[in-house]
């Protein structure tokens, strides 16, 4: 009995832990991005995961504030520039999209990536 106990306590410290972090999903994103709110919806969550990454482990509060062009569509593959604000840290994100006939893929350019803390 105390290990199914012990299992359930480890449950709920799990999913409680994952809950912590508030990541606005509000969409449309706010600026020019050209993506449309599906697409947007599939990219945000490794856009919030990434900046968990190079943010202050103790920031719980994640919005993307700013979606820009940075280079035009052209033979269906542009490039954006999305802009997070962490707590006190803004991280502009770079990525690639290619548009195809099954869909439009992305690709974060994390080399890019530009951290203002």
């Amino acid at each position: 009995m105390n290990k199914i106990k012990i299992l359930f306590t480890l449950m709920i410290i799990s999913v409680i832990s994952v809950f912590a972090y508030n990541f606005d999903e509000t969409l449309p994103l706010p600026g020019k991005s050209i993506t449309d709110s599906k697409l947007q919806s599939e990219v945000m969550m490794p856009i919030y995961y990434y900046t968990q990454r190079v943010t202050s482990p103790n920031c719980q509060d994640y919005k993307i504030t700013n979606t820009e062009i940075s280079k035009a569509k052209a033979n269906n593959m542009w490039s954006e520039i999305w802009t997070v604000k962490a707590c006190s840290t803004t991280v502009k994100i770079p990525i690639n999209f290619t548009q195809t006939a099954e869909g439009t893929g992305y690709a974060i350019d994390y080399m890019n990536v530009k951290v203002n803390k």
